[in-house]
């Protein structure tokens, strides 16, 4: 079932199975970090779904939902792979894929023709984020398969620890203006980006 037919509530729920499963996939499938310190405060699930909980009795089980407040991303400096600085508000107005990865992840070597291709889309843009390697490197691996979708240096991983990341590829989905709707640590494959992508739009698509 595409996450796109689901009700905000089951959204939701679906959201929570999946990440679990995400959890232990991860262990196999993402490469290691020594990044520890967060300074930005992520929750796994979409922002947008129904918070859920569950109150037992002896008679019954009484369920109650709120909807909790989205959450925006705010703007932060980044470095292109040619040097130039620019920051995350100059990619307002189009649905954001933040992915971090290394050139040594095997993970993130496979991911990698997924994202530049998930780049050509009209309505997404990929921000790819080199975590503590340096320029040369990175140039290097980009030059030889020739990917065209925007890359930028966190040679010294201060962006990677404020966003938590502990191993790699780990991604993070934003609305138009920043909101945050999701965070995916593991390799994407085609299914999940497809199945991410129609929820948010659906989720968009309820607000209005």
């Amino acid at each position: 079932m595409h996450l796109s037919k689901l009700t905000k509530k089951s959204k939701f729920k679906s959201f929570i199975i999946l990440f679990g499963v995400i959890s232990v996939l991860f262990l196999f499938s993402a490469c290691g970090s020594d990044q520890t310190d967060q300074q930005v405060t992520l929750k796994p699930e979409s922002t947008s779904g129904a918070e859920t909980t569950n109150q037992s009795t002896s008679d019954n089980t009484v369920e109650t939902t709120t909807e909790p407040e989205p959450y925006y991303i705010p703007d932060f400096k980044l470095t292109t792979l040619g040097g130039e600085e620019t920051s995350l508000s100059a990619y307002e107005g189009q649905l954001i894929v933040i992915n971090f990865w290394a050139t040594w992840c095997k993970y993130c070597i496979e991911e990698m023709p997924l994202l530049d291709e998930l780049d050509k889309r009209d309505d997404v843009t990929v921000l790819a984020i080199s975590v503590n390697e340096d320029q040369k490197t990175v140039q290097d691996y980009i030059d030889e398969h020739g990917y065209q979708m925007p890359i930028f240096l966190d040679e010294k991983g201060e962006l990677a620890s404020m966003f938590g990341v502990t191993g790699f590829p780990t991604s993070l989905f934003l609305g138009p203006d920043f909101e945050y709707f999701y965070l995916y640590p593991g390799m994407l494959e085609q299914n999940t980006i497809d199945s991410i992508l129609e929820a948010i739009d659906e989720i968009m698509k309820d607000r209005q």
